[in-house]
């Protein structure tokens, strides 16, 4: 895959997510967020062969991850404590385990349903997830099953960071390697405006 459709997948997403707001925003209380950021794809710790053990050195940064990017994601509540997102993102395979690579392209799409730990409201907002999606290495692609934890942390009522970690399984019988899957974003919300009452009161 060449570093053209690198830039067009990009923009494909970027302009569907501007189509989104565009759809959505009408709706004041329609919530909402986008987030952009980076991400990381470890192989090591995944029990494959010639790698190590399960989450074996799993915080081996620096000899194991593959950090690139962006990741471009959306995220939409559901109701109650559930959301789902839709991610994209792009990464540049240097490294396989602890055996080197040659510049091997990575794009990944996703689709995760969240489920909150906390009440909403709160600065900090843990969750856990799971879900599916489909990755490519160079012209090599299969689908993999998703499943890890994760955080917001609003600094305003628009603008917060979100961490994730997980495991991207993929069966042995496909060309792909099962992966730990790590992402850093800047996150923010749309239509955040809480839903007023008649009577002047907010509600959720």
């Amino acid at each position: 895959m060449s570093a053209l459709f690198r830039k067009n997948a990009a923009l494909f997403f970027l302009v569907l997510f501007v189509m989104s707001y565009k759809l959505y925003s009408q709706d004041e209380y329609n919530k909402w967020v986008l987030g952009i950021g980076i991400n990381a794809v470890d192989y090591y710790p995944t029990n494959e062969p010639g790698m190590g053990g399960w989450f074996d050195q799993i915080t081996n940064a620096r000899d194991h991850w593959n950090i690139y990017g962006p990741k471009v994601s959306a995220t939409r509540h559901l109701k109650n404590r559930f959301s789902i997102e839709a991610s994209m993102s792009v990464n540049n395979i240097t490294k396989i385990g602890e055996l080197p690579a040659n510049n091997l392209l990575y794009f990944a799409l996703d689709g995760n349903i969240q489920y909150r730990l906390l009440e909403s409201g709160r600065k900090l907002a843990p969750f856990v997830y799971g879900g599916g999606g489909y990755t490519w290495v160079e012209w090599h692609g299969a689908g993999t099953v998703n499943a890890g934890i994760g955080t917001n942390y609003w600094f305003t009522d628009m603008i917060g960071a979100n961490v994730q970690a997980g495991l991207k399984y993929n069966s042995p019988d496909y060309a792909l390697m099962s992966h730990i899957y790590y992402s850093l974003s800047v996150v923010f919300k749309l239509n955040s405006r809480k839903k007023t009452s008649w009577a002047g009161k907010n509600c959720n």
